[in-house]
């Protein structure tokens, strides 16, 4: 009897040596079995002009900017040679990324995210930092060149609807374009004296069809201090294919007192490739005499997942006597990521018809090269 104590002590001895080696082969088997899952390929019975991305077929439907559904149609995009890890062949997690990355860039949050459009920053609350570097120059003109940096720090203490904004840009406070689009005018004079410029942001309403925040702060430019206050409004109303967005602006600064800014922006998908816009711009301020305005069509086109392209026409306006066309402007846009995932550069050939220049075209080129950190 006195043996049974040590056979048993024995035994569990025995036993707890051996629970190390049976966790790390259930680890291990649960690990080939996740990979073996992950390895099964994409059905074959797709048709292969379905997707062109490597032969994957879509999953799921399209959702449009409407909110309808619809067939999954050709994707409008190629992509680029890259070098494939893991798996030789399209895999379930291939499939999933490619039909999210195809919705993403049917709509116009994927496009106005990558150019940055001011009107994706003007609603993003997020941590980042950007940093762009820009050079233009026109006929019979010197190079200009720019840089902006603006720095955005949530603060998750606020339920992170507020936030902390530092920029230095030469045109912080100068009239918006028509549109807010990428055309680029020559820069003014009072362009070229620094300004920078701190505020606090607070959402009080974001949604996809209503935002609502405000930014309170200061700018410093040459030696003197100017507080301001920008509220912001933005409503997205769906019409059957169309989306029509209206955006509000009434910014007050110390110096120039009121201003006010209202954007209509009429938008759809055409076919598969394109993304149509067209918006009419109008620009008031109280220490300046007159109305200023705008309209710019604007036809987008996704070339991959790393690349897109911007055809732009617009034309400013200014009241006063008469309605006068001060400038009319067309340039193409071609933008990429490369080398890394926050480095992109854009080339911005454009072609100028100003008044002053009794409508004579001036060609125009602008480089940029942008560093996004963050978000």
């Amino acid at each position: 009897m006195a043996l049974l104590p040590e056979l048993l002590e024995e035994a569990l001895k025995r036993s707890r040596l051996h629970i190390p080696l049976r966790s790390c082969l259930l680890t291990i088997g649960a690990l080939l079995t996740l990979s073996c899952a992950f390895s099964l390929p994409a059905s074959a019975e797709t048709p292969d002009d379905t997707f062109a991305l490597d032969g994957i077929p879509a999953i799921f439907s399209t959702v449009t900017s409407t909110g309808k559904e619809e067939q999954p149609p050709q994707v409008p995009f190629k992509q680029d040679n890259l070098i494939r890890l893991g798996p030789s062949g399209p895999t379930f997690l291939d499939t999933l990324q490619a039909g999210i990355t195809k919705n993403l860039l049917q709509s116009s949050q994927w496009l106005d995210s990558f150019f940055y459009d001011p009107r994706y920053a003007a609603e993003e609350n997020r941590t980042r930092a950007v940093v762009r570097y820009e050079g233009f120059i026109e006929e019979h003109a010197r190079w200009e060149f720019k840089t902006k940096v603006s720095l955005v720090l949530v603060l998750p203490q606020l339920k992170n609807k507020a936030h902390i904004i530092i920029a230095e840009d030469p045109n912080e406070d100068n009239p918006i374009k028509p549109g807010q689009n990428p055309l680029t005018l020559p820069m003014q004079e009072e362009s070229t004296t620094r300004s920078a410029t701190a505020a606090v942001g607070y959402d009080i309403k974001s949604g996809e069809r209503r935002n609502i925040n405000v930014k309170v702060g200061v700018r410093y430019r040459e030696g003197h201090l100017v507080l301001f206050a920008r509220p912001y409004y933005r409503r997205l109303y769906h019409l059957d294919n169309w989306d029509l967005r209206v955006t509000q602006e009434i910014p007050y600064w110390t110096d120039s007192k009121w201003s006010s800014s209202t954007t209509v922006d009429l938008e759809r998908p055409l076919g598969n490739k394109f993304f149509f816009r067209t918006s009419v711009n109008g620009s008031w301020y109280e220490i300046q005499p007159g109305f200023y305005y705008g309209l710019v069509f604007s036809l987008s086109q996704a070339l991959s997942t790393i690349s897109a392209l911007s055809y732009d026409l617009g034309a400013s306006f200014q009241t006063g006597a008469h309605d006068e066309l001060t400038t009319v402007v067309v340039d193409t846009r071609y933008r990429r990521r490369f080398w890394r995932e926050w480095l992109y550069f854009d080339i911005t050939p454009q072609v100028r018809f100003p008044r002053d220049r009794r409508f004579n075209p001036v060609p125009g080129i602008l480089f940029g090269l942008e560093m996004r950190f963050g978000g």
